[in-house]
């Protein structure tokens, strides 16, 4: 049979040492053959909630050329799907893998001018993907909200010192930035915020308040020294 890998992006034979591959013809004429094969699936992934998120990927399999009347695919009743419990992901936990089906209409012969349309079999196997945390929080949750606790130590300084909480509000606000801009490099170019985007955001908001509340004080203790010199003069 012609099967591919409909959403594979690299794929290739299995050849250490040999080509890796089975056939057996039992006595009832029943051939089974099997082979190895180590291929690249291509997943959409969403990342509204990363790094919090849950992802679905599909793995199809179906025909290249012969219809559902010529070729019919389908899973064993028993065990279809097996998965080596000692293999994962450094970034992902695997909760879940559900054999499906994915059938449907598709355009074949294509020319110039002209196709034809038929009803394709085909195999699906849904893998269920939830992200550790562990990375994230280590990385990004904790070593940022640290930073904006150390931004509340200006709370804590003397008004009239005002080289060391300007001094400590700014390096504060360039470490944010720059450990934000440092981890979000390596993720994926999206159109929509990420629910760690929300997080930097929230903790640049807190420390740009610190500064905030330093000038407004400032500003205030200020005016306040100008009047009592007026009430002195009077």
């Amino acid at each position: 049979p012609d099967l591919y890998f409909a959403n594979a992006q690299h794929c290739k034979f299995q050849e250490v040492t040999v080509p890796n591959f089975n056939m057996f013809v039992a006595r009832d004429g029943l051939i089974s053959y099997s082979l190895r094969a180590t291929c690249s699936i291509s997943c959409s992934l969403d990342l509204v909630n990363y790094p919090m998120d849950r992802q679905l990927c599909f793995i199809r399999v179906i025909s290249y050329a012969h219809t559902k009347e010529r070729l019919h695919v389908r899973w064993f009743s028993n065990n279809p799907i097996g998965k080596n419990r000692e293999i994962g992901l450094p970034e992902f936990f695997i909760t879940n893998i559900q054999p499906d089906y994915c059938d449907g209409t598709y355009r074949y012969a294509i020319t110039e001018y002209s196709h034809r349309t038929g009803n394709f079999s085909c195999l699906m196997a849904s893998i269920y993907l939830e992200r550790s945390l562990g990375y994230n929080l280590v990385q990004s949750y904790i070593p940022t909200g640290l930073i904006v606790m150390i931004s509340w130590v200006s709370f804590f300084i003397d008004r009239r010192a005002v080289p060391a909480r300007v001094t400590l509000s700014f390096t504060t606000l360039v470490s944010l930035t720059t450990l934000g801009n440092g981890l979000r490099y390596d993720l994926p170019q999206v159109s929509y915020s990420k629910a760690i985007d929300l997080w930097y955001g929230a903790c640049l908001f807190f420390v740009f308040l610190s500064l905030i509340e330093f000038a407004a004080v400032n500003s205030y203790m200020r005016k306040c020294e100008k009047y009592v010199g007026f009430a002195r003069q009077l």
